[in-house]
Protein backbone atom coordinates (compact mmCIF):
# COMPACT_ATOMS: atom_id res chain seq x y z
CA UNK A 1 0.00 0.00 0.00
CA UNK A 2 1.26 3.51 -0.89
CA UNK A 3 1.75 5.84 2.10
CA UNK A 4 -1.00 8.20 0.96
CA UNK A 5 -3.57 5.44 0.36
CA UNK A 6 -6.83 6.36 2.13
CA UNK A 7 -7.72 4.01 4.98
CA UNK A 8 -10.87 3.81 7.10
CA UNK A 9 -10.50 0.61 9.13
CA UNK A 10 -13.70 0.96 11.20
CA UNK A 11 -15.84 1.39 8.09
CA UNK A 12 -13.95 -1.44 6.35
CA UNK A 13 -14.80 -3.81 9.19
CA UNK A 14 -18.45 -2.72 9.12
CA UNK A 15 -18.60 -3.18 5.34
CA UNK A 16 -16.41 -6.20 4.54
CA UNK A 17 -15.60 -7.71 7.92
CA UNK A 18 -19.11 -8.85 8.86
CA UNK A 19 -19.80 -12.59 9.58
CA UNK A 20 -21.96 -13.00 6.47
CA UNK A 21 -18.95 -12.23 4.23
CA UNK A 22 -16.43 -14.41 6.13
CA UNK A 23 -16.67 -17.23 3.55
CA UNK A 24 -16.05 -14.85 0.66
CA UNK A 25 -13.04 -13.30 2.41
CA UNK A 26 -11.62 -16.77 3.15
CA UNK A 27 -11.80 -17.74 -0.53
CA UNK A 28 -10.11 -14.52 -1.60
CA UNK A 29 -7.36 -15.03 0.99
CA UNK A 30 -6.75 -18.58 -0.25
CA UNK A 31 -6.43 -17.23 -3.79
CA UNK A 32 -3.77 -14.77 -2.61
CA UNK A 33 -1.90 -17.48 -0.66
CA UNK A 34 -1.67 -19.56 -3.82
CA UNK A 35 -0.18 -16.63 -5.71
CA UNK A 36 -3.16 -16.11 -7.99
CA UNK A 37 -4.30 -12.67 -9.18
CA UNK A 38 -7.53 -11.10 -7.98
CA UNK A 39 -9.15 -11.01 -11.41
CA UNK A 40 -12.22 -12.66 -12.87
CA UNK A 41 -15.15 -13.83 -10.80
CA UNK A 42 -15.91 -16.06 -7.84
CA UNK A 43 -19.09 -18.12 -7.88
CA UNK A 44 -20.92 -18.97 -4.68
CA UNK A 45 -23.16 -22.05 -4.95
CA UNK A 46 -26.53 -21.72 -3.18
CA UNK A 47 -25.49 -18.96 -0.75
CA UNK A 48 -27.55 -18.45 2.37
CA UNK A 49 -30.01 -15.52 2.20
CA UNK A 50 -27.97 -13.35 4.56
CA UNK A 51 -24.83 -13.97 2.48
CA UNK A 52 -26.63 -13.11 -0.77
CA UNK A 53 -28.07 -9.94 0.78
CA UNK A 54 -24.70 -8.76 2.15
CA UNK A 55 -22.95 -9.27 -1.21
CA UNK A 56 -25.66 -7.52 -3.20
CA UNK A 57 -25.49 -4.50 -0.87
CA UNK A 58 -21.67 -4.51 -0.97
CA UNK A 59 -21.68 -4.41 -4.77
CA UNK A 60 -24.64 -2.04 -5.02
CA UNK A 61 -26.79 -4.51 -6.93
CA UNK A 62 -30.50 -5.19 -6.84
CA UNK A 63 -31.64 -8.33 -4.99
CA UNK A 64 -31.31 -11.43 -7.20
CA UNK A 65 -32.50 -14.96 -7.28
CA UNK A 66 -31.05 -18.23 -8.47
CA UNK A 67 -28.89 -21.09 -7.21
CA UNK A 68 -25.59 -19.27 -7.66
CA UNK A 69 -24.12 -15.84 -7.11
CA UNK A 70 -21.12 -14.35 -8.94
CA UNK A 71 -18.74 -11.76 -7.56
CA UNK A 72 -16.48 -9.71 -9.84
CA UNK A 73 -13.16 -9.32 -8.04
CA UNK A 74 -12.15 -6.30 -10.14
CA UNK A 75 -15.46 -4.60 -9.35
CA UNK A 76 -15.09 -5.29 -5.62
CA UNK A 77 -11.51 -3.96 -5.66
CA UNK A 78 -12.63 -0.76 -7.43
CA UNK A 79 -15.50 -0.13 -5.02
CA UNK A 80 -13.21 -0.44 -1.99
CA UNK A 81 -10.74 2.04 -3.49
CA UNK A 82 -13.48 4.44 -4.60
CA UNK A 83 -15.01 4.42 -1.11
CA UNK A 84 -11.53 5.17 0.31
CA UNK A 85 -11.78 2.23 2.73
CA UNK A 86 -8.33 0.81 1.91
CA UNK A 87 -5.78 0.33 -0.84
CA UNK A 88 -7.74 -2.35 -2.66
CA UNK A 89 -9.12 -5.85 -2.19
CA UNK A 90 -5.79 -7.53 -1.35
CA UNK A 91 -5.05 -4.83 1.22
CA UNK A 92 -8.52 -5.24 2.73
CA UNK A 93 -8.14 -9.00 3.14
CA UNK A 94 -4.77 -8.56 4.84
CA UNK A 95 -6.12 -5.91 7.19
CA UNK A 96 -9.05 -8.11 8.17
CA UNK A 97 -7.31 -11.50 8.42
CA UNK A 98 -3.62 -10.84 8.97
CA UNK A 99 -0.44 -10.99 6.84
CA UNK A 100 -0.64 -13.19 3.75
CA UNK A 101 2.12 -15.64 2.90
CA UNK A 102 2.55 -16.96 -0.62
CA UNK A 103 2.16 -20.69 0.01
CA UNK A 104 3.60 -21.69 -3.34
CA UNK A 105 6.81 -19.83 -2.66
CA UNK A 106 6.91 -21.27 0.85
CA UNK A 107 6.39 -24.79 -0.51
CA UNK A 108 9.09 -24.35 -3.13
CA UNK A 109 11.50 -23.16 -0.44
CA UNK A 110 10.55 -26.08 1.80
CA UNK A 111 11.11 -28.60 -1.03
CA UNK A 112 14.54 -27.11 -1.67
CA UNK A 113 15.45 -27.41 2.01
CA UNK A 114 14.36 -31.07 2.08
CA UNK A 115 16.36 -31.76 -1.06
CA UNK A 116 19.48 -30.37 0.62
CA UNK A 117 18.86 -32.55 3.69
CA UNK A 118 18.73 -35.79 1.69
CA UNK A 119 21.61 -34.77 -0.59
CA UNK A 120 23.84 -33.95 2.40
CA UNK A 121 23.10 -37.21 4.18
CA UNK A 122 23.52 -39.21 0.97
CA UNK A 123 27.08 -37.85 0.66
CA UNK A 124 27.84 -38.73 4.28
CA UNK A 125 26.51 -42.27 3.82
CA UNK A 126 29.06 -42.97 1.09
CA UNK A 127 31.80 -42.87 3.74
CA UNK A 128 30.14 -45.56 5.91
CA UNK A 129 30.49 -49.33 5.57
CA UNK A 130 27.28 -50.80 4.17
CA UNK A 131 26.50 -47.68 2.18
CA UNK A 132 24.45 -49.64 -0.39
CA UNK A 133 21.97 -50.77 2.26
CA UNK A 134 22.05 -47.33 3.87
CA UNK A 135 21.16 -45.68 0.57
CA UNK A 136 18.12 -47.93 0.44
CA UNK A 137 17.34 -46.94 4.04
CA UNK A 138 17.53 -43.23 3.21
CA UNK A 139 15.39 -43.74 0.10
CA UNK A 140 12.73 -45.51 2.13
CA UNK A 141 12.69 -42.65 4.66
CA UNK A 142 12.11 -40.27 1.78
CA UNK A 143 9.41 -42.09 -0.16
CA UNK A 144 7.50 -43.29 2.90
CA UNK A 145 7.41 -39.84 4.49
CA UNK A 146 8.56 -41.28 7.84
CA UNK A 147 11.30 -38.70 8.29
CA UNK A 148 9.02 -35.76 7.48
CA UNK A 149 6.39 -37.07 9.84
CA UNK A 150 8.61 -37.56 12.87
CA UNK A 151 10.44 -34.27 12.20
CA UNK A 152 7.17 -32.35 11.95
CA UNK A 153 8.05 -31.42 8.33
CA UNK A 154 10.86 -29.20 9.65
CA UNK A 155 14.05 -29.81 7.61
CA UNK A 156 16.40 -28.51 10.31
CA UNK A 157 14.95 -30.95 12.85
CA UNK A 158 15.25 -33.77 10.33
CA UNK A 159 18.91 -32.91 9.68
CA UNK A 160 19.64 -32.99 13.41
CA UNK A 161 17.93 -36.38 13.75
CA UNK A 162 19.83 -37.82 10.79
CA UNK A 163 23.15 -36.57 12.13
CA UNK A 164 22.43 -38.37 15.40
CA UNK A 165 21.38 -41.48 13.47
CA UNK A 166 24.64 -41.48 11.52
CA UNK A 167 26.62 -41.23 14.77
CA UNK A 168 24.91 -44.40 15.93
CA UNK A 169 25.21 -46.18 12.58
CA UNK A 170 28.94 -45.45 12.46
CA UNK A 171 29.29 -47.80 15.46
CA UNK A 172 27.82 -50.74 13.52
CA UNK A 173 28.53 -53.58 13.69
CA UNK A 174 28.85 -53.68 17.45
CA UNK A 175 30.26 -56.60 19.37
CA UNK A 176 27.45 -57.28 21.75
CA UNK A 177 27.11 -53.69 22.96
CA UNK A 178 23.88 -53.14 24.97
CA UNK A 179 21.40 -50.80 23.33
CA UNK A 180 21.23 -48.27 26.24
CA UNK A 181 25.03 -48.03 26.31
CA UNK A 182 25.19 -47.46 22.56
CA UNK A 183 22.63 -44.66 22.88
CA UNK A 184 24.46 -43.04 25.80
CA UNK A 185 27.87 -43.17 24.10
CA UNK A 186 26.67 -41.79 20.77
CA UNK A 187 24.00 -39.20 21.60
CA UNK A 188 24.28 -38.80 25.36
CA UNK A 189 20.91 -40.31 26.31
CA UNK A 190 20.58 -43.99 27.23
CA UNK A 191 16.91 -44.00 26.19
CA UNK A 192 17.37 -42.21 22.86
CA UNK A 193 17.08 -45.47 20.88
CA UNK A 194 14.05 -46.86 22.69
CA UNK A 195 11.19 -48.11 20.52
CA UNK A 196 8.99 -45.07 21.06
CA UNK A 197 11.58 -42.38 20.29
CA UNK A 198 12.11 -40.45 17.07
CA UNK A 199 15.74 -41.46 16.79
CA UNK A 200 14.95 -45.08 17.59
CA UNK A 201 12.36 -45.08 14.80
CA UNK A 202 15.02 -44.05 12.28
CA UNK A 203 17.93 -46.19 13.47
CA UNK A 204 15.98 -49.45 13.83
CA UNK A 205 15.19 -49.18 10.11
CA UNK A 206 18.87 -48.75 9.32
CA UNK A 207 19.76 -51.73 11.52
CA UNK A 208 17.16 -53.86 9.74
CA UNK A 209 18.50 -52.82 6.34
CA UNK A 210 22.10 -53.65 7.30
CA UNK A 211 21.14 -56.93 8.99
CA UNK A 212 18.75 -58.10 6.27
CA UNK A 213 15.76 -58.17 8.62
CA UNK A 214 12.37 -57.57 7.03
CA UNK A 215 10.35 -56.53 10.09
CA UNK A 216 10.87 -54.54 13.28
CA UNK A 217 7.30 -54.05 14.49
CA UNK A 218 7.32 -56.20 17.65
CA UNK A 219 9.72 -57.06 20.45
CA UNK A 220 11.09 -60.20 18.77
CA UNK A 221 11.72 -58.67 15.35
CA UNK A 222 13.27 -55.60 16.99
CA UNK A 223 15.70 -57.89 18.81
CA UNK A 224 16.48 -59.49 15.45
CA UNK A 225 17.16 -56.14 13.82
CA UNK A 226 19.48 -54.95 16.60
CA UNK A 227 21.23 -58.32 16.84
CA UNK A 228 21.89 -58.17 13.10
CA UNK A 229 24.24 -55.23 13.73
CA UNK A 230 25.72 -56.63 16.94
CA UNK A 231 23.59 -54.68 19.42
CA UNK A 232 22.10 -56.36 22.48
CA UNK A 233 18.45 -55.69 23.13
CA UNK A 234 16.86 -57.82 25.86
CA UNK A 235 19.85 -60.12 25.48
CA UNK A 236 18.83 -62.82 27.97
CA UNK A 237 15.39 -63.55 26.49
CA UNK A 238 14.57 -66.73 24.54
CA UNK A 239 17.90 -68.62 24.55
CA UNK A 240 18.47 -71.39 22.02
CA UNK A 241 18.80 -75.03 23.18
CA UNK A 242 21.63 -77.22 21.82
CA UNK A 243 23.10 -80.66 22.43
CA UNK A 244 26.67 -81.78 21.68
CA UNK A 245 27.37 -78.64 19.64
CA UNK A 246 31.09 -77.84 19.79
CA UNK A 247 33.24 -74.87 18.84
CA UNK A 248 36.81 -73.73 19.33
CA UNK A 249 37.79 -73.45 22.98
CA UNK A 250 39.02 -69.90 22.38
CA UNK A 251 36.01 -68.06 23.80
CA UNK A 252 34.03 -68.50 27.02
CA UNK A 253 31.02 -69.63 24.98
CA UNK A 254 33.13 -72.15 23.08
CA UNK A 255 34.51 -73.52 26.36
CA UNK A 256 31.00 -73.83 27.80
CA UNK A 257 29.80 -75.70 24.71
CA UNK A 258 32.71 -78.13 24.95
CA UNK A 259 32.06 -78.75 28.64
CA UNK A 260 28.40 -79.59 28.09
CA UNK A 261 29.15 -81.70 24.99
CA UNK A 262 31.73 -83.74 26.92
CA UNK A 263 28.98 -84.63 29.38
CA UNK A 264 26.31 -85.18 26.70
CA UNK A 265 24.12 -82.57 28.36
CA UNK A 266 21.89 -79.92 26.74
CA UNK A 267 23.07 -76.32 26.85
CA UNK A 268 21.28 -72.95 26.49
CA UNK A 269 22.89 -70.12 24.51
CA UNK A 270 21.73 -66.54 24.97
CA UNK A 271 21.88 -63.64 22.55
CA UNK A 272 24.45 -62.08 24.88
CA UNK A 273 26.80 -65.06 24.61
CA UNK A 274 26.39 -65.30 20.84
CA UNK A 275 27.28 -61.62 20.34
CA UNK A 276 29.69 -60.77 23.16
CA UNK A 277 31.77 -63.98 23.22
CA UNK A 278 30.62 -65.68 20.00
CA UNK A 279 31.53 -69.34 19.46
CA UNK A 280 33.91 -70.01 16.57
CA UNK A 281 32.65 -72.96 14.54
CA UNK A 282 34.42 -74.95 11.89
CA UNK A 283 33.77 -78.38 10.49
CA UNK A 284 36.89 -79.94 11.99
CA UNK A 285 35.39 -79.50 15.47
CA UNK A 286 31.69 -78.90 14.92
CA UNK A 287 31.20 -81.53 12.22
CA UNK A 288 29.97 -81.36 8.64
CA UNK A 289 26.29 -81.48 9.58
CA UNK A 290 24.27 -80.07 12.46
CA UNK A 291 20.73 -81.31 12.92
CA UNK A 292 17.97 -78.83 13.64
CA UNK A 293 14.70 -79.82 15.27
CA UNK A 294 11.54 -77.98 16.21
CA UNK A 295 10.71 -79.37 19.65
CA UNK A 296 12.77 -79.64 22.89
CA UNK A 297 11.43 -83.18 23.35
CA UNK A 298 13.91 -84.36 20.71
CA UNK A 299 16.85 -82.87 22.62
CA UNK A 300 15.68 -84.39 25.90
CA UNK A 301 15.25 -87.86 24.36
CA UNK A 302 18.61 -87.67 22.58
CA UNK A 303 20.38 -86.62 25.79
CA UNK A 304 18.69 -89.39 27.79
CA UNK A 305 19.18 -92.23 25.29
CA UNK A 306 22.33 -91.28 23.35
CA UNK A 307 24.23 -88.81 25.53
CA UNK A 308 27.68 -88.12 24.08
CA UNK A 309 27.00 -90.53 21.19
CA UNK A 310 24.46 -88.14 19.71
CA UNK A 311 25.43 -85.89 16.84
CA UNK A 312 25.06 -82.11 17.33
CA UNK A 313 21.52 -80.76 17.45
CA UNK A 314 20.01 -77.29 17.63
CA UNK A 315 16.40 -76.89 18.81
CA UNK A 316 14.55 -73.79 17.56
CA UNK A 317 11.56 -74.45 19.87
CA UNK A 318 8.78 -73.39 17.51
CA UNK A 319 9.11 -70.15 15.60
CA UNK A 320 12.86 -69.38 15.61
CA UNK A 321 13.78 -66.57 17.99
CA UNK A 322 16.70 -64.17 17.72
CA UNK A 323 19.25 -66.41 19.47
CA UNK A 324 18.35 -69.37 17.24
CA UNK A 325 18.65 -67.26 14.10
CA UNK A 326 22.05 -65.88 15.12
CA UNK A 327 23.32 -69.40 15.86
CA UNK A 328 22.08 -70.90 12.59
CA UNK A 329 23.63 -68.04 10.64
CA UNK A 330 26.99 -68.57 12.32
CA UNK A 331 26.90 -72.28 11.56
CA UNK A 332 26.10 -71.62 7.90
CA UNK A 333 28.90 -69.04 7.68
CA UNK A 334 31.29 -71.73 8.96
CA UNK A 335 30.27 -74.02 6.09
CA UNK A 336 28.27 -76.40 8.27
CA UNK A 337 25.29 -78.09 6.62
CA UNK A 338 21.96 -77.78 8.46
CA UNK A 339 19.51 -80.72 8.30
CA UNK A 340 16.02 -79.83 9.53
CA UNK A 341 13.11 -81.84 10.88
CA UNK A 342 9.89 -80.49 12.32
CA UNK A 343 6.23 -81.29 12.82
CA UNK A 344 3.99 -82.40 9.97
CA UNK A 345 1.27 -79.84 10.60
CA UNK A 346 0.58 -76.47 8.97
CA UNK A 347 2.56 -74.37 11.48
CA UNK A 348 5.38 -76.92 11.23
CA UNK A 349 5.47 -76.67 7.44
CA UNK A 350 5.53 -72.86 7.67
CA UNK A 351 8.46 -73.00 10.10
CA UNK A 352 10.31 -75.51 7.90
CA UNK A 353 9.86 -73.24 4.87
CA UNK A 354 11.34 -70.38 6.87
CA UNK A 355 14.37 -72.37 8.08
CA UNK A 356 15.11 -73.64 4.59
CA UNK A 357 14.71 -70.28 2.86
CA UNK A 358 16.44 -68.13 5.45
CA UNK A 359 19.20 -70.47 6.61
CA UNK A 360 19.67 -72.82 3.66
CA UNK A 361 18.74 -75.95 5.61
CA UNK A 362 17.89 -79.22 3.87
CA UNK A 363 14.98 -81.44 4.97
CA UNK A 364 15.59 -84.47 7.16
CA UNK A 365 12.85 -87.14 6.99
CA UNK A 366 10.40 -84.47 5.88
CA UNK A 367 9.36 -85.89 2.50
CA UNK A 368 5.93 -87.00 1.37
CA UNK A 369 7.09 -90.61 1.73
CA UNK A 370 8.19 -89.95 5.33
CA UNK A 371 4.80 -88.45 6.14
CA UNK A 372 2.90 -91.37 4.61
CA UNK A 373 5.09 -93.89 6.44
CA UNK A 374 4.32 -92.13 9.72
CA UNK A 375 0.57 -92.39 9.11
CA UNK A 376 0.67 -96.18 8.47
CA UNK A 377 0.35 -97.19 12.14
CA UNK A 378 -3.00 -95.40 12.17
CA UNK A 379 -4.21 -97.00 8.94
CA UNK A 380 -3.17 -100.57 9.93
CA UNK A 381 -5.07 -100.66 13.21
CA UNK A 382 -8.71 -101.29 13.86
CA UNK A 383 -10.88 -98.55 15.24
CA UNK A 384 -10.68 -100.00 18.77
CA UNK A 385 -6.88 -100.10 18.69
CA UNK A 386 -6.47 -96.75 16.97
CA UNK A 387 -4.26 -94.28 18.87
CA UNK A 388 -5.55 -90.77 19.31
CA UNK A 389 -5.56 -89.00 15.97
CA UNK A 390 -4.53 -85.36 15.70
CA UNK A 391 -6.22 -83.61 12.79
CA UNK A 392 -4.70 -80.73 10.88
CA UNK A 393 -5.85 -77.27 11.92
CA UNK A 394 -5.53 -73.89 10.23
CA UNK A 395 -4.82 -72.86 6.66
CA UNK A 396 -2.83 -75.28 4.48
CA UNK A 397 0.78 -74.35 3.70
CA UNK A 398 2.70 -75.52 0.63
CA UNK A 399 6.00 -77.26 1.43
CA UNK A 400 8.69 -75.69 -0.77
CA UNK A 401 10.89 -78.81 -0.73
CA UNK A 402 8.34 -81.49 -1.74
CA UNK A 403 5.49 -80.76 -4.13
CA UNK A 404 3.49 -83.84 -3.06
CA UNK A 405 3.67 -83.36 0.70
CA UNK A 406 0.92 -80.78 1.07
CA UNK A 407 -1.47 -82.84 -1.07
CA UNK A 408 -0.78 -85.96 0.99
CA UNK A 409 -1.41 -84.05 4.23
CA UNK A 410 -4.69 -82.72 2.86
CA UNK A 411 -5.74 -86.22 1.83
CA UNK A 412 -4.98 -87.79 5.21
CA UNK A 413 -5.90 -84.79 7.39
CA UNK A 414 -3.52 -86.00 10.09
CA UNK A 415 -0.79 -84.17 11.99
CA UNK A 416 2.41 -86.04 12.78
CA UNK A 417 4.52 -84.45 15.47
CA UNK A 418 8.19 -85.09 16.19
CA UNK A 419 7.36 -86.93 19.39
CA UNK A 420 5.60 -89.59 17.28
CA UNK A 421 8.72 -90.36 15.20
CA UNK A 422 11.40 -90.08 17.89
CA UNK A 423 12.81 -93.53 17.19
CA UNK A 424 13.46 -92.66 13.56
CA UNK A 425 15.04 -89.32 14.44
CA UNK A 426 17.32 -90.83 17.09
CA UNK A 427 18.44 -93.43 14.57
CA UNK A 428 19.39 -90.66 12.17
CA UNK A 429 21.39 -88.95 14.87
CA UNK A 430 23.63 -92.01 15.29
CA UNK A 431 24.20 -92.80 11.60
CA UNK A 432 26.47 -89.94 10.64
CA UNK A 433 29.42 -91.39 8.66
CA UNK A 434 31.93 -88.87 10.00
CA UNK A 435 31.41 -88.01 13.65
CA UNK A 436 32.96 -84.72 14.82
CA UNK A 437 36.05 -85.00 16.94
CA UNK A 438 35.91 -83.57 20.42
CA UNK A 439 37.75 -80.22 20.60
Amino acid sequence: MEPDTPLDLPRLRETLGIPALAGLIARIRRRLELGRSLTGTLTLREPRPEVRDAIERLLGRLPSRGSGLTVSLENLDARLRHAELCGGLAHAVELLTGPIVNLRNEQALLCEQWHRVFATVSEQIEQIEGHVELRQWLHSLRVSGVLKRIAGNIPDDAMALLNDALRVIARFPGRGIPLPRLAAETVGNSHALDANTRLGTLVIRAAAALGGVERWDDAETRRDAWAGVGVLCDELSAPVLVLNLEAEASTPTGIALGTYAAAGEPCLLTIRQLLQTPPIFHRGITGNVVFVCENPTVIAAAANLLGTKCLPIVCINGQPKTAARILLNRLREAGVKLAYHGDFDWPGIQIANLIMKRHGAVPLRMSCADYLAATLPFADKTASDQPKRSRLEGEPVTAIWDAGLTSAMLDHDQAIHEEQVLDLLLAELTRQPEAPRRG
